[in-house]
């Protein structure tokens, strides 16, 4: 059986850095990816001193051009792409409420968060979709949820909120196909984002990338999960 392809999004530390190690120990070809070539080369690395293997590729999910160029080499590289991963993410208005937030701060994030895996999927999945099969999972987060939605960093809230709404679109118009469209929470983790005082480890905050990344045919569709349970939207 030939190995899955699975790129993984701003993956460089944390998360997207351990959802390639996870995935890549079920040997798969994992393909990590970051903004700062430098930052990726190092991960890859690091990586690879521990027995992983995995490849890399630049990308920023901002960039238009960048992904076209990411499809362009996946397509050529490896012919197909069966998960998508899309991880990276910012969050640059902590402590922010919404009457304060600057325009800048919110077409930042949604260009991270949304539109970005937004593009990366209007990029593939019609490449799945030629071969019958594909996996996404995007990223989201607690913080996104409408039934539990706070105050304080709002253009997170809503990138996320819209993030899981995407999910849902996509998981609607692939119905009756073995592509999944999936969003999980990872939920606090220790991260650069998250910070050490964190409760969850980062093997615990990627157990869901990998698990959805692997679901078998008749899995769950256009569904919101943490630790490989449902929660709600």
């Amino acid at each position: 059986m030939e190995k899955k392809i699975a790129l993984v999004t701003g993956a460089n530390r944390g998360i997207g850095l351990e959802a390639c190690r996870q995935l890549a120990r079920l040997d798969m070809r994992v393909i990590l990816t970051s903004r700062d070539p430098s930052k990726g080369r190092a991960a890859q690395a690091d990586l690879a001193r521990a027995g992983i293997n995995v490849d890399f590729r630049q990308l920023d999910v901002r960039d238009q051009d960048s992904i076209q160029r990411l499809k362009a080499d996946i397509s050529h590289d490896y012919g197909r792409l069966d998960i998508l991963v899309n991880n990276a993410g910012v969050l640059i208005d902590r402590g922010i409420d919404i009457l304060n937030t600057k325009r800048e701060a919110l077409e930042t994030t949604l260009a991270v968060n949304l539109t970005g895996p937004l593009q990366l999927c209007q990029a593939f999945i019609p490449m799945m979709q030629e071969n019958g099969y594909g996996r996404v999972v995007n990223v989201s987060s607690g913080a996104g949820q409408l039934s539990d939605m706070g105050g304080s960093y709002p253009a997170y809230r809503i990138s996320k909120a819209a993030l899981n709404a995407l999910t849902a679109i996509l998981a609607h118009e692939l119905k009756g196909t073995d592509i999944l469209v999936n969003a999980m929470c990872p939920g606090w983790v220790r991260t650069d984002m998250g910070g050490q005082g964190a409760p969850r480890s980062l093997e615990q905050g990627a157990d869901t990338i990998t698990w959805l990344a692997t679901l078998p045919p008749g899995g769950p569709q256009g569904g919101f999960f943490r630790d490989r349970k449902p929660i709600e939207w």
